[in-house]
């Protein structure tokens, strides 16, 4: 019997190939896919709320199965698949979204005064990603750059790694990122407003699960999802990174998940 397959979708920033080692915990059991960076073709440009972002995905779902695929993914990538499976549940077995938020309406309604204000860059990293450093000598230089920053102080070491080698490309005397900066805070700059429009219209059995240290989960309030939404729910100990610092617990939890809600 040929195994399940899982699509992933990455989070803003960190390429598919990041994830190498949480793919290897969960080769054994399901084939793993991915498109290796979402928003880099111009046929689906980031637009306000991620709608071609989400067309990108549903593109790459239909052409690539003929068979009902689970979705997993992470911040961006999960709310990319909940975007794709309420419009095309058909597509899906079950969803399972990684510390990616449905945000309520009260965070909604901010996001939005925010963006007419122009002051989301005050709460989101889209002006720090705009202007960080983006280019290295060497993958050996790209790894030790990393490796002091606060946000990739819990990654697994394998991840971080994987980070420096997969998530830049070679370029004239050096190496670049592969997800490039602009494009990363245009992501975030976006961010869906509209999301509580959804409610009652995701049919596919889902699941999310966040990390207990998660402040974007915070400020985009669970409670909202738990009361609007047919989520099961679950946490790591972990930041919104969890699944780059922890892979193995991470795909542990995913098949557990996986078995339960397409058994």
């Amino acid at each position: 019997m040929s195994k399940e397959t899982i699509h992933f979708a990455h989070a803003n920033g960190f390429p598919a190939k990041t994830y190498s080692k949480l793919f290897s915990y969960l080769g054994d059991e399901y084939e793993i896919n991915y498109l290796s960076r979402h928003a880099h073709n111009p046929k689906f440009p980031v637009t306000d709320g991620w709608e071609r972002l989400r067309d990108e995905l549903c593109e790459e779902l239909e052409k690539r199965y003929t068979r009902k695929i689970i979705g997993v993914g992470h911040s961006l990538g999960g709310i990319l698949h909940f975007l794709v499976a309420v419009e095309k549940p058909e597509l899906y077995k079950a969803i399972i979204l990684l510390d990616a938020p449905v945000i309520s309406r009260l965070s909604s309604s901010g996001v939005r005064v925010m963006k007419t204000l122009n002051l989301l860059d005050r709460f989101t990293p889209s002006q720090v990603t705009r202007f960080r450093r983006s280019f290295w000598q060497s993958k050996d230089e790209v790894y030790k750059h990393f490796k002091q920053k606060e946000k990739f102080a819990a990654f697994d070491e394998d991840v971080l790694r994987d980070y420096a080698e997969h998530g830049t490309i070679a370029a004239e005397k050096g190496f670049e990122l592969f997800f490039k900066p602009a494009i990363e805070a245009k992501i975030y700059r976006t961010l869906p407003h509209n999301l509580p429009k959804f409610r009652g219209k995701l049919t596919v059995p889902a699941a999310y699960i966040g990390g207990t240290r998660s402040q974007e989960a915070r400020m985009a309030r669970l409670s909202f999802m738990k009361k609007y939404f047919p989520f099961e729910f679950h946490f790591l100990e972990g930041s919104h990174l969890f699944p780059l610092e922890k892979p193995r617990e991470t795909a542990e939890i995913i098949k557990q998940t996986i078995r339960r809600l397409v058994s």
